[in-house]
């Protein structure tokens, strides 16, 4: 008789930061998805670390079509044009990654790194420093004592 292992070890972060990069993804093998990129804040000093995050948490994933929806700007390809929207966010199932890019202006090639993972959940977003979404402070209380 085997016995198969249950355990499953998800690593998590909870972080704030600028939400880059808005889309839907058309999916290969799968339907399509919405993901985004968040350059999160850390440290005294707020460095920036990358997350490529694909939105996972059903209520994430509601929310952030609402998102769409309502500012349909943060799609236009003219980044002057899109307002600003600082989140504050859980991801699961990070690792880090490691990829090229081309300076579209110079063709320069660099290496830059990136957290990969999952975005389960949204805490707050603001939409041009005006709050547009607020989870109950239930959750966070939840939340809080689950860091414990």
């Amino acid at each position: 008789m085997t016995q198969t292992n249950q355990n499953y070890f998800n690593l998590t972060a909870n972080g704030i930061g600028f939400l880059n990069r808005p889309r839907e993804v058309q999916g290969r093998k799968s339907s399509n998805y919405y993901a985004c990129t968040i350059q999160a804040s850390r440290g005294d000093e707020g460095e920036k670390t990358r997350f490529d995050l694909r939105i996972v948490g059903g209520e994430a994933k509601e929310l952030f079509a609402r998102l769409l929806g309502e500012f349909p700007q943060l799609l236009s390809k003219n980044y002057r044009e899109r307002p600003t929207v600082v989140v504050g966010f859980r991801a699961g199932d990070i690792q880090p990654l490691k990829f090229e890019a081309t300076n579209h202006k110079t063709g320069e090639v660099s290496e830059l790194l990136t957290i990969d993972g999952r975005l389960l959940k949204f805490k707050f977003i603001k939409v041009d420093g005006d709050m547009w979404y607020q989870s109950s402070s239930q959750d966070e209380t939840q939340n809080n004592s689950d860091a414990s």
